[in-house]
């Protein structure tokens, strides 16, 4: 018992930290990102990827209602595990379906519900487990139960990491299949396993079930230890490591055809937009400089430890010397860092949009620079007396100043700005709304959360035509909510000062009024 709680204590005090800290931001989460959206709808809607499936596949000059977009949103009694549902409207998206059908499976738990719980139970339960891959991981590297719990406490309270578990998306089940992949390959360099290799291939195949840009990763890591296995003379570990790997790829192709199709499709989120954005080498510098900005907001406590780590690592140069000579230091863990260092540069030029979510993955890899640190610091101080009561108290001290950041730098994807706008909606619920667009609906599904609070509204773009005449008639009231789409990226790009003119010009209502603005749409009152 006590030397399972030498090995233990500290892991298990780090994660209800993180518990504790993961539970107070689901409390504060109030909207969600427009791919939040499509992840419930994706999942839960019968054979309707998008919202103008739920109306036949033509939106324009239509009325939907609040029950269309709950069951958009929501598993109905007789839809559970509507497996064959999820997969096909993800042939029909960009994405393959894994993490959808763990969202279908977790939803059907509560029928007829629609809650931010239902993706962060599930988000949460993934998080942990890519909590305990890491620890396992510098485990297995550097087999120091304090070093492990300090390497889980920066990435698990990072502001970064937070925002992944948080995203209600395939982004955190792609950590844990990769963090699950470094550990795979670590246990075939120390004891290898013939089990090791057939699950090379299944968390191969898993991850690329879940996101595309695991590959880029897995690529690299799977070739430094083919090169590694090559330069051992290897040759039979590295043929059946090899067929795995080929394996798991070709299970892909084999359940997901469709995977081609997504890859070589001319959309945004596709391999021929990937090709796009590399061969636009003046965006490089721009790009990669826009990543790591965002990289070192979301990870302030790794960044403020890494100076003393390098002065600690000065103070103690003669005994990291002395471990050096009698072999006792692992300089193995590169193989796992190196190919993410590899990875990120590149993901960042050709990802389609220059958000840090496509690099959430490489993130607890990355940190494992800070695990060798604390290893060779460790062995640099192997002789100080009561070694293992400065080693906890360092992991505390780390565990300390990631609560900080915690503290200080809250994660993305909380949206507090939602609770302002559900108010100023709240006196209007009963009032006509009519939703402005023309084109692509991003911005329609990105305002789904507030559209629920009335009963039905009308989708058109065109402020003069007959068929919204004719529902202003049938709901005549004092007021209106009008949603005008300003994106031109994502939609039709309306602009208010001309729409609403024209709005007024055609209907009984003589003035407006903003209500509130969003990076997509706008909201305005008539009266």
């Amino acid at each position: 018992m006590k030397q399972w709680m030498r090995k233990y204590a500290l892991l298990l005090l780090v994660l209800l930290v993180i518990t504790g800290v993961c539970l107070l931001f689901s409390c504060r989460k109030s909207g969600m990102f427009i791919d939040e959206i499509y992840t419930y709808g994706l999942s839960n809607s019968h054979f309707a990827p998008f919202l103008q499936d739920v109306a036949g596949g033509d939106l324009h000059d239509r009325l939907l209602t609040r029950q269309q977009l709950f069951e958009y949103v929501a598993v109905d009694h007789g839809e559970i595990l509507d497996f064959a549902s999820v997969y096909d409207n993800q042939v029909r998206d960009v994405h393959p379906p894994l993490y959808y059908w763990l969202f279908n499976v977790v939803s059907s738990l509560t029928p007829d519900v629609f809650s931010k719980w239902t993706g962060l139970a599930l988000d949460y339960g993934i998080y942990l487990w890519a909590l305990l891959a890491l620890w396992r991981l510098v485990m297995a590297l550097y087999d120091s139960p304090a070093n492990a719990a300090a390497t889980v406490a920066l990435y698990g309270l990072s502001s970064i990491g937070l925002s992944t578990m948080l995203m209600i998306r395939m982004y955190v089940l792609m950590t844990a299949l990769t963090v699950e992949l470094a550990v795979l390959i670590v246990r075939l360099m120390r004891r290898p396993k013939a089990i090791c290799y057939p699950l090379v291939g299944l968390v191969i195949f898993l991850g690329l079930m879940t996101q595309y840009y695991f590959v880029f990763y897995a690529f690299f890591l799977c070739g430094f230890f083919v090169l590694r296995q090559l330069v051992r003379r290897q040759y039979r570990s590295m043929g059946a490591f090899a067929a795995c790997a080929f394996g798991g790829v070709a299970l892909l192709v084999l359940c997901f055809p469709a995977c081609l199709d997504q890859l070589f499709a001319e959309k945004l989120v596709s391999g021929a937009n990937a090709l796009e954005n590399l061969s636009l080498v003046s965006q490089y510098a721009g790009r990669l400089g826009i990543m790591l900005a965002r990289l070192r907001h979301g990870l302030h406590a790794p960044l403020y430890l890494l100076p003393v780590l390098l002065l600690l690592l000065l103070l103690c140069g003669g005994g990291i010397a002395s471990a050096k000579k009698q072999g006792l230091l692992r300089f193995d863990g590169l193989i796992v860092l190196l190919p993410a260092v590899i990875t990120l540069p590149l993901v960042a030029v050709i990802s389609p949009v220059t958000e840090e979510r496509y690099l959430y993955n490489l993130i607890p890899i990355l940190l494992t620079l800070w695990s060798l640190l604390l290893h060779l610091i460790e062995q640099g101080l192997r002789r100080l007396p009561r070694k293992e009561c400065w080693k906890n108290a360092a992991a505390v001290a780390i565990l300390a100043l990631s609560l900080w950041e915690a503290r200080t730098v809250p994660p993305d994807y909380l949206y507090p700005e939602y609770r302002d706008y559900d108010a100023a909606l709240a006196p209007y619920a009963e009032s006509p709304c009519v939703y402005m667009t023309d084109g692509y609906f991003a911005p329609l599904t990105q305002d789904l959360l507030q559209l629920m609070t009335f009963e039905d509204f009308f989708v058109t773009g065109e402020p003069d035509s007959e068929a919204l005449d004719a529902y202003l008639d049938q709901r005549k009231g004092e007021t209106c909510v009008v949603y005008i789409d300003r994106s031109a990226f994502w939609s039709s790009g309306f602009v208010p000062e001309e729409m609403l003119p024209r709005l007024l010009g055609s209907t009984d209502y003589t003035g407006w009024e903003p209500l509130y603005e969003n990076g997509l749409s706008a909201a305005y009152l008539l009266t």
